[in-house]
C-alpha cells in the first residue's frame, strides 16, 4: 500500500503502530483464521474446540497461581537455555539462531517498551489476547487433536504439539521455556477438556510479559534492563517450584471432579 518493497529491515524501521498491525495480520492469517476453517470447513463431522462444561472461578485461580508461582524457575531456565552453545561443526547454524533471535528481539522491542496507555492496551491486544486466542486454537485445537488421532498417548501427543508449537516461534534460545508452556498448556486442555482455559493460561502468560515491560518503560528503563537476569537464591527456586506443583495438582484434581461428578458422586 506505501509502494515500498517489503523487508523485515523496513518493518523494523516503520513505526510502533506498524509492527503492531504485522503481528496482527500475522496472528490473525497464521493461527486464528486456519483454525477457524479447520474446525468449520473440514469433513466427517469433525468439532476441534472442546468446550465441555462451563469453567469455575476457582479453575482460572489456580491457572493464573500456576503461572506466577512459576515465573522464578522460568526465568532460571530461561536464562540456562540462553546460554546454551552449539559444536564448533554446527557454528553457521548457531549464527543463524543468533540472527533470527535478534531480529526477532528487535521487532518485539520495537513494540513493547510503550510509555503510554493506549499503546499498552494494543499490545495487550496484540501481544496477549489474539496471539493467545490463536495459538491455542491452533495448537491445542486443532493440531493436538490431529496428532490425537495417529497416536493413542497423549502424553506423546502433547509433548509432540510442544515441541512443535515452541520451534515455530524461531525463538531458540527461548525454546525450553516455551517448550515447557505448551507441554502446560496441552494439560490444562487435556484435563479440563475446554479451550478456554489454556487460551487464559496463554494470556496471563503474554499479558505478563506486556505489563512488566510497561512498568519498566514508565520507570525509565531499557529494554536489555527488562531482560537482564538476576540469579536468586537455590530456596527461591525450590519454594516456587512446589507452590507451582500444588496450584498445578489442585486443578488437576478440580477438573477430574468436575469432568467426573457423576462416577464419584456414585463412589
Amino acid at each position: 500500500m506505501t509502494g515500498q518493497v517489503f523487508s523485515l529491515a523496513a518493518v523494523m524501521n516503520g513505526s510502533a503502530n506498524e509492527m503492531r498491525l504485522l503481528l496482527l495480520m500475522s496472528s490473525l492469517g497464521s493461527f486464528v483464521i486456519p483454525a477457524y476453517l479447520m474446525d468449520t470447513r473440514e469433513g466427517y463431522g469433525i468439532k476441534y474446540f472442546r468446550l465441555d462444561g462451563k469453567p469455575n472461578a476457582i479453575e482460572f485461580a489456580y491457572i493464573f497461581l500456576a503461572m506466577l508461582a512459576f515465573m522464578p524457575v522460568m526465568n532460571l531456565i530461561g536464562h540456562w537455555n540462553e546460554s546454551l552453545k552449539l559444536p564448533e561443526n554446527m557454528k553457521s547454524v548457531q549464527l543463524w539462531m543468533e540472527q533470527s533471535e535478534k531480529d526477532s528481539g528487535d521487532l518485539i522491542r520495537g513494540i513493547i517498551m510503550e510509555s503510554s496507555i493506549l499503546g499498552f492496551l494494543f499490545n495487550i491486544i496484540v501481544l496477549a489476547l489474539i496471539p493467545a486466542i490463536g495459538e491455542e486454537l491452533l495448537f491445542r485445537g486443532v493440531l493436538q487433536n490431529i496428532v490425537g488421532r495417529w497416536l493413542h498417548n497423549p502424553h506423546v501427543v502433547i509433548w509432540i504439539v510442544a515441541v512443535i508449537f515452541s520451534a515455530i516461534h524461531l525463538q531458540f534460545f527461548g525454546f525450553v521455556p516455551r517448550l515447557l508452556l505448551g507441554a502446560f498448556f496441552g494439560y490444562l486442555y487435556l484435563w479440563s477438556k475446554n479451550i478456554l482455559l489454556p487460551i487464559f493460561g496463554h494470556f496471563v502468560n503474554n499479558a505478563g510479559a506486556t505489563v512488566i515491560s510497561f512498568y519498566y518503560t514508565r520507570q525509565g528503563k531499557t529494554y536489555d534492563e527488562l531482560n537482564a537476569f538476576e540469579l536468586q537464591s537455590w530456596w527461591i527456586y525450590l519454594v516456587a517450584f512446589i507452590f507451582t506443583l500444588i496450584f498445578v495438582l489442585l486443578f488437576y484434581r478440580t477438573t477430574q471432579k468436575e469432568n467426573n461428578g457423576e462416577r464419584l458422586e456414585k463412589n
